[in-house]
C-alpha cells in the first residue's frame, strides 16, 4: 500500500436485460461513488462491471471480473467495494473460493450497503444468496412450465410469421397481420414458403435464392428496422439474405401448424410440455412440406450428375447414408458421417469411400438378371442367403443403428456446451438441434423396423405390370436417370461394414425381389 492511501476498486453487476435498462448499474456505481467522497482515506483504483451476466458463472469467467482478478494478482488494489456480497455471485463455492483469493492477496472484501463482516458472516450470506436463487429459479420455472402448458407465451424470439398478443401473463402468439413485403403479411410469407415446397416441390435453396431475388426481407432485417424493439425480436444484425438452412429450419417447427413445444431445446433432462396455438398451415400443408424435405434430402436438386446408387447406401460404422460425389471423372459413394459437422459419432466418420464403378455393375448386373431371368437368380439368392443367415446381418445393424443413437446424445450434449460457452450462436444452436432430433427419428424409425426374419409385406410386392413395363424399358434402351429409378425400386438397401479397406469391404445388398404373380419364367419366392 503507497501511504495511507488504499487503493480501491468497484465491481458491479447486474443479471438480467431488464435490470440493464433500469440502469442499475448506474445506481450501483452512484452509491459506491457516495461511499468514497465519505472516505478520505481511500482513492478509486478503476470500475469493473458486469452488465446482464449471471452470478452463477464465476468471477473469473466474466470480462469485468476476469479484469479485477488480473489486476488483485498484479497487486494493483488493496480493497474491493461492492454494494452487497451477492454482486460477487451466486454460487456459494465460488463465493466461497474468492473470499480465500483476497485473503492471500492481502485484499480486503468491503460491502457499502450490507456489511460482509467475517469470513463465517461472509460464508452464511453467501449460502444464503445460493438457496435464494435456487428457490427463486424453481419458482420461475414452475411458473414458466404452467404457463406452457395453458399456450401462453413463455419468452424468447418469436418465430417469424407470429406476433404477441396481450399483457403478461396472459400473452400468446398469434399469426401475425403486419405487412412485411408487397401485400404479403407476415404470416402470409410463411404459408407461401410452405406452398412453394409442399405443392409446387421446390428446394430449401430454390426458395432462398427466390425469396433474395424477390428482396423480401428476413427476419432480423424486419426486427433491425424497428426504433423500438418489442418482445421477443433478435438484437444482432446479419448480412440479411435468406439461406436454405434457415429456410428449412422454419419449415420443421411444428408451431406453424399450431403445435407448440416448449422445453425441446433444453440442455438438461426434462419433460417436452406441448401445447396449442393458432395455426397459420394446415397439418397436412405441414406434414406434405416434410415428405418434400425427406425427398430432397435424398436426392438433392441442386446437382446434374446423377448417381445411381444415391440414397441406398447405409454406414454400418454410424449409420448415415453414402452420398455420391465425382471425382476424377470417377463416381465415388461416401458416408455423409465423414463430414465432421454431420456424423453421430464423435469427429469424423472413419469408413472408407466406395468406387462408383465397383459396386455400380454389380448392381444392375443383378437387377438386370432378375429382369430377364428372375427365377435363376432368385434361386442363387436364397443359397446365399442360407450360408450368411439374415439374423447375424440384421443383429449387426441393430448394434450400429443403437451405437449411433448413443452417439448422438453426446453430439446434443457437446452442442449445448458449445451454446454455454457461446462457441456457437442461438441460430447455429437451433439448426444442430434441429438436425439431431431428425437424425434421432431417422434412426429409432430404423431400429424399430429392423427384424432378423422379415415377414413378406403384401403391401411391398412388386405389381406384375409395373415388371412388365421396367422390362419394355429395359430392351428400348435405359438412360442413367432411368437406371436410377429402377434402381430406387428394387434395391432396398446397400450396407457397408467393416474392415476399412476397399479391397476386403464387406458390402451386404437387399434387393425388393418380390412380385405378386408370377413371372414369364417362373414363380417368385420370397423377396431376397
Amino acid at each position: 500500500m503507497a501511504g495511507s492511501v488504499r487503493r480501491v476498486a468497484f465491481y458491479v453487476r447486474v443479471s438480467t436485460d431488464e435490470q440493464r435498462e433500469r440502469q442499475t448499474i448506474l445506481n450501483q456505481i452512484e452509491s459506491l461513488k457516495r461511499q468514497l467522497e465519505a472516505t478520505p482515506e481511500a482513492d478509486l483504483a478503476d470500475t469493473y462491471a458486469d452488465d446482464g451476466v449471471s452470478g452463477t458463472i464465476p468471477l473469473a469467467d466474466r470480462s469485468g471480473g476476469r479484469r479485477l482478478m488480473k489486476d488483485i494478482d498484479l497487486g494493483r488494489i488493496d480493497e474491493v467495494w461492492v454494494i452487497r456480497a451477492d454482486r460477487l455471485g451466486r454460487d456459494a463455492s465460488d463465493a466461497l473460493s474468492l473470499w480465500e483469493i483476497f485473503k492471500k492477496a492481502g485484499v480486503k472484501l468491503v460491502g457499502v450497503e450490507e456489511s460482509i463482516g467475517d469470513y463465517v458472516m461472509f460464508a452464511i450470506r453467501s449460502v444464503l444468496a445460493h438457496d435464494e436463487r435456487d428457490k427463486i429459479l424453481s419458482r420461475f420455472a414452475d411458473g414458466t412450465e404452467n404457463a406452457a402448458r395453458q399456450g401462453r407465451y413463455t419468452g424468447g424470439i418469436i418465430p417469424l410469421g407470429y406476433t404477441v398478443r396481450g399483457i403478461s401473463p396472459e400473452a400468446r402468439i398469434v399469426p401475425s397481420d403486419t405487412r412485411i413485403w408487397s401485400d404479403w403479411t407476415e404470416a402470409d410469407l410463411v404459408r407461401r414458403i410452405y406452398e412453394w415446397l409442399a405443392i409446387d416441390g421446390r428446394s430449401c435453396r430454390w426458395i432462398a435464392s427466390e425469396l433474395n431475388r424477390l428482396g423480401v426481407p428476413t427476419a432480423y432485417q424486419k426486427d433491425h428496422r424497428l426504433v423500438s424493439k418489442p418482445r421477443g425480436t433478435r438484437k444482432r444484425n446479419t448480412q440479411g439474405k435468406w439461406r436454405a438452412g434457415r429456410i428449412r429450419n422454419l419449415v420443421v417447427n411444428s408451431v406453424y401448424m399450431g403445435q407448440l413445444r416448449y422445453g425441446r431445446r433444453s440442455k438438461r433432462q426434462r419433460e417436452i410440455i406441448a401445447a396449442d396455438c393458432e395455426a397459420i398451415v394446415s397439418p397436412e400443408l405441414w406434414n406434405a412440406a416434410q415428405q418434400t424435405l425427406a425427398k430432397n434430402r435424398i436426392m438433392a436438386k441442386n446437382t446434374n450428375r446423377i448417381y445411381m446408387l444415391r440414397s441406398k447406401i447405409i454406414c454400418s460404422e454410424c449409420g448415415l447414408k453414402f452420398c455420391g460425389s465425382w471425382n476424377s471423372r470417377t463416381v465415388w459413394y461416401r458416408c455423409n458421417g465423414r463430414l465432421t459437422d454431420r456424423g453421430p459419432i464423435e469427429g469424423r466418420c472413419p469408413s472408407k469411400m466406395v468406387k462408383g464403378e465397383f459396386l455400380e455393375p454389380i448392381v444392375w448386373t443383378d437387377i438386370e438378371r432378375f429382369l430377364r431371368e428372375p427365377g435363376d437368380l432368385l434361386e442363387e439368392l436364397c443359397d446365399e442367403i442360407s450360408a450368411d443367415p439374415p439374423a447375424a446381418v440384421a443383429e449387426a445393424e441393430r448394434l450400429t443403428l443403437q451405437t449411433a443413437l448413443d452417439s448422438l446424445l453426446s453430439e446434443r450434449e457437446l452442442t449445448c456446451d458449445l451454446y454455454t460457452t457461446k462457441h456457437i450462436t442461438a441460430e447455429e444452436l437451433d439448426e444442430r438441434m434441429d438436425h439431431l432430433t431428425l437424425e434421432r427419428a431417422e434412426l429409432e424409425r430404423r431400429l424399430a423396423a429392423l427384424d432378423p426374419t422379415p415377414a413378406v409385406n403384401d403391401d411391398n410386392l412388386l405389381p406384375a405390370d409395373l415388371l412388365d413395363l421396367v422390362r419394355a424399358k429395359l430392351r428400348d434402351g435405359l438412360d442413367d436417370a432411368a437406371r436410377q429409378e429402377i434402381v430406387s425400386l428394387l434395391v432396398r438397401q446397400i450396407t457397408v461394414h467393416p474392415p476399412r479397406d476397399e479391397a476386403n469391404m464387406r458390402i451386404v445388398i437387399e434387393y425388393n425381389f418380390v412380385v405378386s404373380t408370377s413371372t414369364d419364367t417362373g414363380s417368385s419366392p420370397p423377396g431376397a
